[in-house]
């Protein structure tokens, strides 16, 4: 099936000439033959489709997808996003793709296409245009820590796993309010296509009892709740919360300094 489709798709592409489709073995491939290779290992299970976490048990073998980019200079493979950062080779070039704020695909640029260690892709549709960020860096920069300020920003799930938060922190001239929290902390609100800004009202130690008062003094009958650090379920707090109003509020669910804390805003446009 995939076989055929890639034949279909070369010649709706006006390519076909240039294409030979084989259905075979990926690991029996000469890859000698080739300049480039594009992997996509199966990553479910054959029968249940099943999803598979491991990258060891992907098909064809982890070894043998890392391997070509030992044997071939231009090497892609497309990888699951949950990815462990632990197991991208050397030298390789990781990049997550998000749309509208989902996290969709991640793949690995390796030889002469690796361009920089990391990158987050971001597409988002405004309307009837379409429009492309990246944010590019080490991955392995460390963000700043410090206390929540005015405005918090969430950033997109393409930069949290790229491990790109200390460049956007840079970019926002912005902090963390906990070191292993991805929520950015700044006096100032900046348009970002990486994140969503909201504006805090209130910084609260978590007490249910207090949280329920602030909202009910006003007025609030609606929240989104977004959450990082937090064992809370947010469906279970809506509830205990039992809002009455005709306001809305954001609430932020998280760490600040190691204590679980809560946050009370709102978005800005």
């Amino acid at each position: 099936m995939t076989a055929a489709m890639a034949a279909a798709n070369a010649e709706a592409a006006g390519l076909a000439e240039l294409f030979t489709v084989e259905c075979g073995d990926a690991t029996g491939f000469d890859v000698s033959r080739v300049d480039g290779v594009f992997c996509d290992p199966a990553r479910r299970t054959t029968g249940t489709g099943r999803r598979i976490f491991d990258p060891r048990a992907y098909s064809p073998p982890w070894d043998f997808v890392t391997g070509l980019a030992e044997r071939v200079p231009r090497t892609v493979v497309k990888v699951a996003p949950g990815l462990d950062h632990a197991l991208i080779p050397a030298g390789a070039e990781a990049e997550w793709v998000g749309v509208d704020g989902d996290l969709v695909e991640a793949a690995l640029w390796c030889g002469e296409l690796a361009e920089v260690p990391r990158r987050a892709t971001l597409y988002r549709q405004r309307g009837t245009e379409a429009h492309h960020h990246q944010l590019t860096g080490s991955g392995a920069a460390e963000a700043p820590v410090g206390p929540p300020r005015r405005y918090l920003y969430d950033p997109d799930p393409a930069v949290v796993r790229a491990h790109l938060v200390a460049e956007l922190a840079t970019d926002l001239d912005a902090t963390l309010g906990d070191p292993s929290i991805a929520y950015l902390y700044a006096d100032q609100p900046i348009r970002t296509p990486y994140a969503r800004c909201l504006e805090i009202t209130d910084v609260l130690p978590f007490s249910l009892k207090r949280l329920r008062a602030l909202l009910r003094d006003r007025r609030v009958g609606r929240v989104e709740i977004l959450k990082r650090g937090s064992a809370l379920t947010p469906e279970q707090l809506r509830r205990d919360l039992r809002l009455a109003g005709d306001e809305a509020a954001s609430l932020v669910l998280t760490r600040v300094g190691g204590a679980p804390t809560v946050l009370v805003g709102r978005p800005v446009d």
